[in-house]
């Protein structure tokens, strides 16, 4: 994990290097990082609290005294989070700046074509007529925020194999970095709760009657969908506000976790595919984003896992992982 923590002070001196090329960095923009360092911490705080039940539960099973000298890794790991997502919040709420957005009529008519006439969420929004979809945001938005946030320190705390921990936190960097900042800058989009507001017209303007019938724009869900846009609209772009639609860190984040799990115990495969499956599902029901942006996230994450469990990691000869590797067994495969 100090690797992986080094890893993201270089990323964050990156962020904050191409957010002071395309906007002045002064005294606001110090308040606002430390305002979403502040935020950060307190998710990551708040996810743990979710998992500490389980963090015990590893820590009976693996002893005290052999998790003891994982406590370096564990900071590292929970500081090393906290500035990942102050960095990624810079990137992304850059993006328009850097790439304005450009890609929606492509998304929405290639979303369209592909589910046979057919917006996603009008279906999604048909099949579960009637349904108190609503009930389930805080699988969309807190539960989510466990592996979102505090999947490096999970992994700290409970992995005994150094392979299966570096190439998961490879899995959990490549979700941030190339999900939502390289591909969300080449295919820059708001998604079709954004889409009329963008571009004009009324194509989704029945999503948006929609979400306000099923109870989504009432809830905290809506909410933050108006915060986003008006922060926006008004050029502040203040951490932690941008708006990106593909491809969607939402369903990477939810993939790696259900690929985590399975590797762990295929006891755990159920519950991770039924995690993916409503991390998509919800997606696309709250207009956040295009069917083909979850299709995509959940293709690439298992194709770079794929990827990376042949490829043995421990055959790399770079000195940080050496270090990291003899502290380690390796797991087998």
């Amino acid at each position: 994990m100090k690797l992986y923590f080094r890893f993201v002070l270089c990323y964050l001196l990156f962020a904050v290097g191409v957010t002071a090329l395309i906007r002045p960095i002064g005294a606001d923009l110090a308040v606002q990082a430390f305002a979403a360092t502040a935020a950060f911490g307190q998710k990551l705080a708040s996810a743990m609290l979710r998992v500490v039940p389980f963090l015990l539960l590893a820590l009976l099973v693996i002893g005290w005294r052999r998790a003891m000298p994982s406590l370096g890794s564990v900071l590292y790991a929970v500081f090393g989070s906290i500035l990942l997502q102050v960095a990624f919040s810079f990137l992304k709420s850059s993006i328009p700046l850097i790439v304005p957005f450009y890609a929606d009529r492509l998304l929405a008519d290639f979303d369209r074509w592909i589910h046979g006439g057919y917006d996603p969420w009008v279906l999604a929004h048909q099949w579960t007529a009637g349904l108190p979809v609503d009930q389930l945001v805080p699988v969309y938005l807190w539960v989510w925020a466990i592996p979102a946030v505090a999947f490096p320190v999970i992994v700290a705390v409970t992995e005994t194999h150094w392979e299966r921990a570096a190439r998961f936190t490879i899995l959990y960097i490549a979700c941030w970095l190339v999900l939502g900042n390289l591909l969300a800058l080449a295919a820059s989009s708001v998604g079709p709760v954004y889409y009329d507001a963008l571009i004009g017209g009324d194509r989704f303007g029945h999503l948006r009657d929609a979400l306000e019938s099923s109870g989504i724009s009432s809830s905290l869900v809506g909410m933050v969908q108006e915060k986003l846009w008006s922060s926006y609209a008004e050029q502040n772009m203040a951490l932690g506000l941008g708006i990106s639609a593909f491809p969607s860190v939402h369903v990477g984040v939810a993939t790696l976790a259900a690929l985590y799990m399975a590797e762990r115990s295929r006891w755990l495969v159920l519950p991770g595919l039924v995690f993916v499956a409503l991390t998509f599902f919800l997606s696309v029901y709250t207009g956040y984003h295009y069917a083909v942006d979850g299709y995509f996230s959940m293709l690439f994450m298992y194709g770079l896992w794929y990827a990376l469990r042949r490829v043995t990691i421990t055959e790399l000869d770079w000195p940080g992982l050496r270090v990291a590797r003899n502290r380690m067994p390796v797991a087998s495969r």
